[in-house]
């Protein structure tokens, strides 16, 4: 399952997209596309190294976008993936949709994941929560 995730910081908000196809420029752009129209705010974007994100169709639309002041983009140092608040979220979605279970079908693997994210997408709170401590970190809630 390939999926392109992003989470707001502070609300919680997660959207997703799944692809049929490899991750590259063209499907990272249509991903970034959907995220900047569902907001009349401007978006401060952190994403890891990966080669698809700064290829053609993806590096031209963010440029674009923060010309127009719609969209910042922020790259994460090498080999932090701890620093990836959507890397704490894929996590959970295994812990929670994936772990320990059989699928007969890739189908059956697929809904599981997919009930997973809109149990997320309906409650803001379980987003946030598994970015506690990197929001605790950044200020944003009392340290334990």
């Amino acid at each position: 399952m390939k999926v392109f995730g992003a989470i707001g910081f502070f609300s919680g908000d997660f959207h997703y997209m799944e692809t049929p196809e490899k991750f590259n420029s063209q499907t990272y752009f249509q991903f970034l596309e959907t995220v900047v129209s569902k907001y009349q705010c401007p978006i401060i974007l952190i994403e890891d190294g990966a080669k698809y994100h700064n290829g053609p169709d993806a590096r031209n639309f963010k440029e674009r976008m923060e010309s127009e002041g719609k969209l910042y983009v922020k790259r994460l140092p090498s080999y932090s993936p701890d620093y990836n608040p959507i890397e704490k979220l894929w996590r959970k979605t295994k812990r929670d949709a994936t772990h320990c279970k059989y699928f007969p079908t890739f189908d059956d693997l697929r809904n599981s994941v997919i009930k997973t994210f809109e149990k997320f997408m309906r409650n803001a709170t379980k987003v946030l929560a598994v970015m506690k401590k990197l929001r605790q970190s950044a200020g944003l809630l009392p340290a334990l």
